[in-house]
């Protein structure tokens, strides 16, 4: 396997980028890809935390209605788009460190 070599490296960073240039090839960010797609405990658990809340009032006798499930579409709309930002940022990440190494 090809290890990334890292040159541009500050002169105090020269030692943490060699460090870390030995311990990084194709298989270890091929298994953080992996790592990253298979993360899902986190949405399950939010899903299950949000179905376990009370919808609230069906909104009859002057209720405002249904309030509480509103915040939890909005809740659990927040948690995913929130975790999926990150995993993109984490793939871009992956994807320039495998460009580097390929060039």
């Amino acid at each position: 396997m090809t290890d990334i070599k890292m040159n541009n490296a500050e002169p105090s960073e020269n030692t943490a980028a060699a460090a870390l240039a030995e311990t990084i090839d194709f298989a270890y960010i091929f298994n953080q890809i992996k790592a990253i797609q298979d993360q899902t405990a986190y949405l399950n658990s939010a899903i299950e935390g949000l179905t376990l809340m009370s919808d609230g009032d069906s909104g009859e006798c002057g209720a405002p209605g249904n309030i509480q499930g509103q915040a939890k579409a909005q809740a659990l709309g927040d948690v995913v788009r929130c975790r999926e930002t990150t995993n993109q940022q984490l793939l871009n990440f992956y994807v320039t460190v495998y460009n580097d190494m390929t060039s």
